[in-house]
């Protein structure tokens, strides 16, 4: 089944090579997972802080459904001056 991702921050290097769309079209197992859209596409696992599906916080083992919009994001990193 077809699912569209949208990588954030660091994490867009795991597009393929010329994507450069923000909704990229990614084929996951029937009963997918956002587990199975980082396999997909290569992404390790540690690299993915939050999940969301349909702009609802979820797990990387949250139900997917054909047509979902997934998002994907890194661990925020900086802050402000000490």
């Amino acid at each position: 089944m077809q699912v569209t991702v949208k990588l954030h921050a660091i994490l867009r290097r795991y597009r393929p090579a010329g994507i450069r769309d923000e909704g990229l079209p990614v084929e996951v197992p029937e009963n997918g997972t956002p587990r199975d859209v980082a396999a997909a596409l290569g992404i390790p696992l540690e690299l993915i802080h939050a999940v969301f599906v349909n702009e609802t916080q979820a797990t990387l083992d949250t139900p997917l459904r054909p047509g979902d919009l997934v998002r994907l994001f890194p661990p925020v990193v900086g802050g402000g001056e000490s």
